[in-house]
């Protein structure tokens, strides 16, 4: 027996009963669903939160990044602005760099569509209706039963998270263990398989050419076993930057002459001619080093390079605790005046957006 008494001839009348029945409903609608109804910005915020238990915190982050990607339709949700946000959950996060050799699934699809990967994510997932097939209309606005039904296709895919145990079939097929105790589970790794690895310098963030080792961390997101999409264990920026600049002297060896691989290190530019210097800089640039730094580097100036790592790793500190960069600054320097300062206007600004803040106001 369904609460909504509009929704019995409705075509994804069974997926909307299934969101029901976990509660994704209560806080939005009660007697009627209006199927055929557009979603406001703000219900489908809410709704995305409780289906993956987003923290205020997270729902304000995927807000705030989706209003930057995308411009608001007025009139409601549009489909590419739901697929963008549904893939960054899914897995995508915030990247929407396009791999190399990526074709569009929708002849109505551009690759310059800022929500490009978060459509495709879905149609590779195979989360859409089939009449979004062929035509996706990115800037059409989403009906409710249209968000009913892919929801509910994204909420049964499988969502693994372990370290890769064995690599076997050749690499198509890898095992997973999820926690002491727990049996390891086996995925079918695919033709179409993506492989999303943030922060490498390395490789695509997004691609379809991964070679998984033992050992690494990953969260694999499957159907049947069949890994669709799978997450690498993001790198440090600092990690990274070394991982970076190793493979590209790999790179650089295998086509530079000894008495070039010479040059570089006695910084001799005249002999290596200004032709290499320009490809190596292009090479360090490529590989997600900043251009004033590759600069820097081939010029062998240690205290800037020395300067912009330190600049690198503040900022990731700042990242990963949470607070400003001029407090991670101020530590490291040992400044405890500064210190004491940026500590005191880091609390103040949490305080005033705290929750225990917001309800004693309204109290």
């Amino acid at each position: 027996f369904a609460a909504f008494v509009d929704i019995d001839h409705n075509w994804a009348r069974e997926e909307i009963l299934s969101l029901e029945a976990q509660g994704l409903f209560d806080s939005l609608w009660t007697d009627e669903f209006s199927p055929s109804s557009p979603l406001t910005h703000e219900e489908t915020l809410t709704l995305l939160a409780q289906a993956f238990q987003l923290t205020s915190e997270e729902e304000q982050t995927l807000t705030n990044w989706l209003s930057e990607l995308l411009v608001a339709h007025p009139e409601g949700l549009t489909r590419g602005e739901f697929a963008a946000a549904l893939g960054n959950l899914l897995g995508l996060g915030e990247q929407v760099d396009i791999p190399k050799g990526f074709y569009p699934s929708f002849a109505d699809l551009s690759v310059d569509y800022p929500g490009f990967m978060g459509v495709e994510l879905l149609q590779r997932l195979g989360l859409l209706p089939t009449h979004m097939l062929g035509r996706f209309e990115p800037y059409r606005l989403i009906t409710r039963s249209e968000v009913a039904f892919i929801m509910d296709q994204a909420l049964k895919l499988q969502e693994v998270s372990g370290t890769v145990e064995a690599v076997s079939e050749g690499g198509r097929q890898i095992t997973v263990a999820t926690g002491e105790g727990e049996e390891a589970l086996v995925f079918n790794l695919l033709s179409e398989t993506l492989y999303v690895a943030p922060g490498s310098l390395t490789r695509d963030t997004i691609n379809k050419d991964e070679q998984l080792e033992k050992g690494q961390h990953i969260v694999v997101l499957a159907r049947k076993n069949q890994a669709l999409l799978i997450n690498l264990e993001k790198v440090s920026t600092a990690q990274a930057v070394m991982e970076g600049l190793n493979n590209a002297t790999k790179a650089l060896v295998e086509v530079l002459t000894p008495a070039q691989i010479n040059a570089i290190i006695a910084g001799d530019w005249e002999q290596l001619g200004e032709e290499v210097s320009y490809e190596l800089y292009e090479e360090l640039v490529d590989r997600g080093v900043s251009p004033w730094e590759a600069d820097a580097l081939l010029k062998r100036d240690w205290d800037s390079v020395q300067m912009m790592l330190q600049e690198r790793l503040t900022q990731e500190a700042a990242d990963y605790l949470k607070v400003a960069p001029e407090l991670v600054q101020a530590a490291v320097s040992q400044d405890w005046e500064k210190l004491l300062e940026y500590a005191q206007v880091e609390l103040a600004q949490r305080l005033l957006t705290s929750d225990w803040l917001k309800d004693a106001t309204t109290n």
